[in-house]
């Protein structure tokens, strides 16, 4: 028990859960892209659409991060303090971070440009790009052709990323629901999964064929929203029976103020729905069918479906069920965030 008083209240807002989201599903873009270069080397639609929009999330997270604390449009000298002023907190740690990974993942970005480029016949791009693609400079090479120890290390700075967006809120020890050793979990898993969502959204825009390969995909994604469930119930079990801060916004999560985007925008839209359509979909691709919704597939059938005969609606179930992961990832911080109940540390004189 707190030797002090319970208070509902909110420490941070939706900018701040926005930036942790985003930042975490950037950093799980990047990774699901890495692991297709390496263990499918010939799925290049999505390995090249999780490193192209690993740069802009990290970017736009950052972006919010400087509005919310009102320093990066009107007084930018004071992030210098981030890096001088306590090298040994989460924030200035977390700086260091994204200051090596936000780079390494626009160098990845131009590599996977380049390939497209050769890989789409060499044509004329604007930008001058083609000619710079064709014939860098030498001491530039390297950019354009890529090199794996580069790639590697961006790799372990998306994974330090991940981790960094889990462990920041669950270093205020005045939230107890927060501060605890299964929320920092929770994030990492959903940073991967919500980055496994947008890869392949934005590979089956690019393509829609390139879904009769997700099969492997589906299965990590599938194994990672289950695990997100179990941490997410058992967070919720042990804070009930913490102290009543902890209590305090559990009851909030489950049938208080925040019950209804709980159960309907996370619980429900956001894990289960696209669990259960993600089973479906990896069962028929397993079996044959490309791709995967069995209300399209008729009950025995076993012939293959070609790729090129997808229907509309189909492609358009399987975005809107990407989307609604991505969504959930982002409303999972929120309501965190939101369910928070500090403690005011009363004197003990």
């Amino acid at each position: 028990m707190y030797p002090g008083q319970i208070m509902p209240g909110q420490i941070w807002g939706w900018i701040i859960a926005l930036y942790l989201f985003l930042a975490g599903m950037s950093a799980g873009a990047y990774t699901t892209a890495y692991l297709s270069q390496r263990l499918y080397p010939h799925l290049k639609v999505i390995r090249w659409s999780g490193y192209i929009v690993a740069p802009p999330l990290v970017i736009i997270g950052l972006v919010t991060l400087m509005i919310d604390a009102e320093a990066g449009f009107f007084h930018p000298w004071r992030f210098f303090f981030l890096y001088i002023g306590n090298p040994s907190s989460i924030m200035a740690i977390g700086v260091y971070i994204l200051t090596l990974f936000t780079p390494l993942a626009l160098y990845r970005a131009v590599v996977s440009l380049a390939e497209i480029w050769r890989d789409g016949g060499e044509k004329k791009w604007p930008l001058g790009l083609d000619r710079f693609f064709a014939r860098p400079p030498e001491w530039l090479r390297w950019f354009v052709e890529g090199r794996g120890w580069i790639d590697f290390l961006g790799l372990v700075m998306a994974v330090a990323t991940a981790t960094y967006t889990a462990l920041l809120i669950g270093n205020i020890h005045a939230v107890p629901f927060w501060n605890n050793s299964i929320l920092p979990v929770l994030f990492v898993v959903s940073a991967f999964s919500t980055g496994i969502a947008i890869t392949l959204f934005t590979a089956t825009a690019w393509d829609p064929k390139v879904q009769e390969h997700y099969a492997p995909y589906l299965a990590l994604s599938t194994s990672l929203k289950g695990l997100e469930l179990f941490l997410l119930f058992a967070l919720l079990y042990f804070s009930w029976y913490g102290d009543q801060a902890a209590k305090a916004s559990t009851a909030d999560l489950l049938w208080g103020r925040l019950a209804l985007p709980f159960w309907i925008l996370l619980v429900v839209l956001g894990l289960a729905l696209p669990l259960r359509y993600e089973l479906q979909e990896r069962k028929h691709l397993l079996a044959g069918h490309v791709p995967a919704l069995a209300a399209s597939v008729p009950a025995g059938d076993k012939r293959p479906v070609d790729a090129g005969s997808l229907s509309p609606r189909l492609f358009a179930t399987s975005q809107i069920m990407h989307l609604f992961a991505i969504v959930g990832g982002f409303v999972l911080r929120y309501l965190i965030l939101l369910a928070g109940h500090f403690v005011y540390f009363l004197p003990t004189w």
